[in-house]
């Protein structure tokens, strides 16, 4: 089982009577609410935090990802032009034998 440390915790009137009332209506301790408050806000930064991350990659790597992009799209272009070249080649040769 966990250690548990105990803190003193602050709260404007208006959140601890809302606490009080969450806590007498769901029969709940106000301690359990709070520590699960708590682990909530944690995961929630910690995913902000991962998508910050994320963000920030995604705009470092944007100029080579850009780079690949067009030497992909210049790579098919070129493709297809060769594969049209030959198709009027073949069309050529077809038109001969006719």
């Amino acid at each position: 089982m966990p250690e548990f440390k105990e803190i003193k915790l602050k709260l404007p009137n208006y959140l601890l009577e809302e606490l009080n009332s969450y806590s007498g209506q769901n029969d709940e301790h106000r301690n359990a609410i709070l520590l699960d408050a708590v682990k909530l806000y944690l995961r929630e930064r910690k995913k902000e935090e991962v998508r910050n991350d994320l963000k920030r990659g995604y705009l470092k790597m944007a100029a080579l990802n850009r780079q690949l992009a067009d030497e992909g799209l210049s790579t098919d272009c070129y493709s297809f032009y060769c594969y049209e070249q030959r198709l009027v080649e073949c069309e050529k040769i077809e038109s001969k034998k006719r």
